[in-house]
């Protein structure tokens, strides 16, 4: 079993990377401005350079979401963050106009009430994007072979044996729980899951990973090449197909045996 992390960096991991450093680099920032003051330099005690270093990361980290999740809350919530930011060496110090302070709180009640406002994609985001890393670490446990390479083409995965009642509250249960966001297209169910583009305004499964069952119980599997692009190492396209294929076969197993609960215990335990 490989012990390192067998998926990239998810986007949102450099935000407290990016938070903690900020807090050093303000510190330093602030211990050079009073050594110059010492010298008899007119400046500013206040750290203005770090919060337009932070306003600019949470713009340019808004556009980089929206660039990969196509989920439009994130450009607009940097923005209001970024602007948010550079509000503050005119509001916070103590010398700063009403004014200023004004427009500084009126930006954060903004920032509150968009958040609000958007929780349910906000959160519905963030659940669907954990379990999906989930699902890609456990597809990739027990697989050794790197010498393969992405296809386009779906993978054929066998038939499942279940009833139509069986596999619409299955699909039902694991859209609940975010694990997956459930499509009906014709006879068809689809269980899209992505790592990159957001399931919270998905219409078209043919856009992400997803499994497809059709009437029969016939199920076939996708791998988007994005998704596919974020393990580290080239596992065998195939044998990761295959792996997502035996995942929710197992897992419609705990469902139907009434242990949904094993479903969230195996994905949060996925390395």
């Amino acid at each position: 079993m490989r012990s390192y992390s067998k998926l990239r960096w998810s986007v949102g991991v450099y935000y407290p990377v990016v938070i903690f450093s900020s807090y050093i680099i303000a510190i330093i920032e602030i211990m050079i401005r009073k050594s110059l003051i010492r010298e008899g330099f007119d400046i500013l005690r206040f750290p203005w350079l770090t919060y337009l270093f932070v306003g600019l990361f949470f713009i340019y980290m808004g556009i980089i979401q929206w660039y990969r999740y196509r989920l439009w809350i994130y450009p607009v919530a940097g923005i209001i963050m970024g602007i948010f930011c550079f509000q503050a060496p005119l509001a916070i110090p103590s010398y700063g106009l009403s004014l200023f302070k004004a427009t500084y709180a009126i930006t954060f009640l903004v920032l509150v009430l968009f958040v609000i406002r958007n929780w349910n994609a906000f959160y519905g985001q963030e659940r669907f994007e954990i379990n999906s890393r989930r699902l890609f670490r456990l597809a990739a446990e027990m697989i050794r072979d790197t010498s393969g390479g992405f296809t386009e083409r779906p993978y054929s995965a066998g038939k499942l044996v279940c009833t139509r009642e069986e596999l619409t509250g299955f699909a039902r249960f694991m859209n609940g729980k975010y694990v997956v966001k459930t499509i009906h297209i014709d006879d068809r169910i689809y269980l899209a899951f992505s790592m990159n583009r957001s399931l919270v305004n998905l219409e078209d499964p043919n856009e992400v990973s997803h499994v497809a069952i059709d009437p029969e119980g016939n199920i076939s599997v996708f791998v988007s090449e994005k998704d596919y692009k974020d393990y580290v190492d080239r596992f065998s396209f195939d044998q990761v197909c295959s792996s997502f294929a035996a995942i929710f076969e197992r897992f419609l197993g705990y469902y139907k045996q009434g242990l949904e609960n094993r479903i969230i215990t195996e994905l949060k335990t996925a390395r």
